[in-house]
């Protein structure tokens, strides 16, 4: 076998590589770098050089398969050959076709051959066999484990092992152990922020209760609607707290879309402590109308005036437009709740306004490093292949087996 890493190897996210024997190529992950999502360009501007699988070119590669779903491993899908399956979770293909339409900026994937697996299904594409092992990371992430016979390569995908999900991340560990090869992300050994103070998803929740509970201020957060871990813990503290949860249509929709693919996700009915306020984001507001999800919940619905009412009994899911009008009309102190990545503060000056009232409270959707430490121990590869991570020459201080240090477009064989 053969391995290619189009682009990753300098960079986190925008993940594409390529495992190849003589007859056969399948790409793991086609996504969009990062910077994509603070610039406005096509598409197109951001191909990795790989031939034989946009649109307008003779398919030669055989398959594509998607560890979850998150843009930087899957935003360039709308750019290749309908011929090329695409393969990937039935959870992670209901994810994208649900949600991503509703999210900013045109992604159709309808014209794609989209072929549905099973984690722990074994696929044959060619030479090669192709397992889907679940992860710790993003709902339904995978790992792949890939083999042509006589050597076998494991690529992880995204993955942790902190939140209640990790036993699916140290299961790998277990039944993938001594393959030639992994393929492994390093997103967080250039990060050492102040989200350490909490590790867990479980340290989240109970920061988040002590910050409820200590306070007689309403507390705004900000926060990925899409990160399910942290709205369930959310809603975990406001039941404690006695708060009320105070969201957007669009988180609505989403509570829905994952009840539907999981029942153990609650809607917003099942909840009595969460409301919906419908102001703001009218560009949002006119995709959930088009696909019947904008009143939904239209007994759920909260006005600013109630909210003004009480304001110290909500949490209020950051919405610039209800957030200012709050600020300008009635609230005179508050707590700000930043449940992201660090980084972004830096990024943009939104947060700026509020920073003195700031309160942190994230912990990362990527393994911490002394957690990847213990997964090479216990997988024992013969040698790893950084990805995703801006630190690929720092892997061979901190791992105890070989490094390959390879650059976009490098082709190695294993």
């Amino acid at each position: 076998m053969k391995v290619c890493v189009y682009r990753g190897t300098n960079e986190i996210g925008g993940n594409c590589i390529e495992v190849a024997t003589k007859n056969t190529r399948v790409l793991f992950d086609f996504g969009l770098p990062l910077s994509s999502m603070e610039e406005d360009k096509p598409l197109t501007d951001y191909k990795v050089n790989c031939s034989g699988v946009y649109a307008d070119e003779v398919p030669s590669v055989n398959a594509i398969f998607i560890t979850h779903n998150h843009p930087d491993h899957y935003g360039l899908l709308p750019l290749i050959n309908p011929k090329i399956p695409v393969y990937m979770t039935k959870t992670l293909h209901e994810i994208l076709v649900k949600i991503q339409p509703l999210l900013p900026g045109e992604f159709d994937i309808s014209h794609l051959d989209i072929r549905d697996i099973d984690l722990n299904e074994i696929v044959k594409i060619g030479d090669l066999t192709i397992i889907a092992h679940p992860v710790d990371h993003a709902p339904s992430a995978c790992a792949y484990e890939v083999s042509d016979g006589t050597k076998r390569i494991l690529y992880t995908g995204d993955i942790r092992f902190h939140s209640n999900q990790n036993w699916k991340s140290w299961k790998l560990a277990d039944k993938t152990k001594n393959p030639d090869c992994l393929i492994m992300e390093g997103t967080r050994l250039s990060r050492s922020e102040a989200t350490e103070k909490y590790p867990t998803e479980d340290a989240v929740y109970k920061k988040l209760i002590n910050v409820l509970q200590d306070s007689k201020k309403i507390a705004f957060i900000s926060m990925s609607s899409q990160n399910l871990d942290r709205l369930v813990s959310v809603i975990k503290a406001c039941l404690v707290t006695e708060r009320i949860f105070v969201i957007d249509p669009y988180t609505a929709a989403l509570l829905d879309i994952f009840h539907e693919l999981s029942a153990k996700v609650p809607t917003v009915e099942m909840l009595q402590h969460v409301r919906i306020y419908y102001g703001g984001n009218p560009s949002m507001s006119s995709k959930l109308i088009d696909k019947g999800m904008f009143y939904t919940h239209k007994s759920k619905k909260i006005t600013i005036q109630e909210i003004e009412e009480n304001p110290e009994k909500y949490i209020v899911k950051y919405n610039s437009t209800l957030v200012k009008a709050l600020l300008k009309n009635c609230v005179k102190d508050y707590d700000f709740i930043y449940s992201m990545w660090h980084g972004y503060l830096a990024r943009s000056k939104t947060w700026d306004l509020y920073k003195e009232h700031l309160i942190e409270v994230h912990t990362s959707g990527h393994a911490q490093v002394s957690d990847l430490q213990e997964f090479v121990k216990k997988v024992s590869p013969n040698k790893i292949i950084p990805i995703h991570t801006e630190c690929k020459n720092d892997y061979a201080d901190i791992f105890s087996v070989p490094i390959v240090v390879l650059n976009d477009n490098e082709m190695i064989e294993i």
